[in-house]
């Protein structure tokens, strides 16, 4: 059988009476766990406080003791630690009497699992002795929950069929701690003047949180996807009014999307668009459009747009003015430092981007140089502002 039982409810006073139950005629009882100084101390120290007459405190069978030494124990009826590697190496060699053994008793089966050492050890010592017990204890119910059915799988691989659990919750646990009850002295220690300022920075700080979550930061996209996520763990210990608030969450922004997503009206369709961005473009034939997937493309576009580009001057700003609807920009300063026809022709040049093309500015006195010539640079030109053959 599995027990589990809750954190910090007397899981080394349990075991130490199954010790106190363990007779020596029904054959030795081996306590199969790592090599955990502490714990076995602990142990001890519990065995002691149950009966001050019991002096049989299990011994530990290591590795320095010979072959025959280890069978006189094994063979004593008395009460083992033992390790893993220690008793798989035994079993093994045939050097263990399985029929000399009443059980074994497994600690921290939180940490088992079908390729552990200690399910080899189980597994073979159900073929070799049906008759004999084995239990595995546990104080840590958290761990037995982690992953796809672990308590399951922890049942299937020491080849059990009972599961106790003893939950803090548990009736007759209520009623055993109400029987004798911790007696509470209350202390205050007063704290001191740095105790006290860094009390009320810490209290600040959560004052200016408390503010910024607004309902309307706390209804972008994933918030309510966050506190569920958050609250798995423990979701089953929560209320009904705590769950209902969760889910409301949920509702509040699928609201919020529905709003604005009818509010653009439904004069705006596909087609609309394209025949407004049409006019766009035939109206003002410098203007470029791009598209972007999401806003992290459109600060990257930005990013590389700007990055190419003269840092913003008011006075220049003024002097340049608007472009009329023909795209031209009357006393352009433009034209002091750049050649501004040059510089659209090469920036419709394949392979040229806005990246690059300040950088071929730069390294070329001429368009000619990048052409290789005037007499190729002459077709090129020929050939881009060729009008496209209409088909009849």
């Amino acid at each position: 059988m599995v027990v589990i039982l809750g954190l910090f409810f007397g899981f080394l006073t349990f075991q130490g009476h199954l010790h106190l139950v363990q007779r020596g005629d029904r054959g030795t009882l081996l306590l199969l766990s790592q090599s955990s100084t502490s714990l076995k101390s602990k142990i001890a120290f519990h065995l002691k406080t149950l009966n001050p007459q019991f002096y049989q405190i299990p011994a530990e069978i290591t590795a320095d003791l010979l072959a025959l030494h280890r069978h006189a124990l094994y063979t004593s009826g008395k009460a083992f630690f033992i390790t893993p590697r220690i008793l798989i190496v035994d079993l093994l060699t045939n050097k263990l009497p399985t029929s000399k053994i009443a059980g074994i008793i497994i600690l921290n089966a939180h940490s088992l699992s079908e390729t552990s050492t200690e399910a080899f050890i189980v597994r073979i010592f159900r073929s070799l002795n049906r008759g004999a017990y084995v239990r595995a204890l546990s104080d840590k119910p958290h761990a037995m929950v982690s992953g796809f059915a672990k308590e399951k799988r922890t049942m299937k691989c020491l080849h059990v069929r009972k599961l106790y659990l003893w939950p803090r919750f548990q009736v007759y646990v209520s009623q055993e701690l109400e029987r004798d009850p911790p007696e509470v002295v209350d202390i205050r220690v007063p704290m001191s003047r740095y105790m006290v300022g860094i009390q009320k920075a810490i209290a600040e700080t959560n004052k200016v949180d408390v503010e910024d979550s607004t309902v309307e930061n706390g209804l972008f996209k994933s918030f309510d996807e966050i506190v569920r996520r958050q609250l798995d763990p423990i979701w089953h210990t929560l209320g009904k009014k705590t769950k209902q608030l969760v889910s409301d969450l949920k509702t509040l922004r699928k609201l919020l999307d529905y709003l604005s997503a009818s509010d653009i009206g439904d004069d705006v369709t596909p087609n609309s668009i394209i025949s407004k961005l049409s006019l766009l473009a035939l109206h003002f034939p410098r203007l470029r459009i791009i598209w972007s997937r999401s806003l992290h493309a459109t600060a990257e576009i930005f990013a590389s747009l700007k990055a190419n580009q003269d840092e913003p001057d008011e006075t220049k700003a003024i002097r340049v003015g608007v472009p009329s609807e023909e795209g031209i920009v009357e006393n352009d300063v433009r034209a002091e430092n750049y050649n501004t026809s040059a510089v659209e022709f090469l920036r419709r040049l394949p392979g040229v981007t806005d990246s690059n093309y300040r950088a071929i500015m730069d390294g070329l006195g001429k368009l000619a140089e990048l052409m290789g010539g005037h007499k190729a640079a002459r077709t090129l030109r020929d050939f881009l502002d060729a009008k496209y053959p209409t088909l009849l």
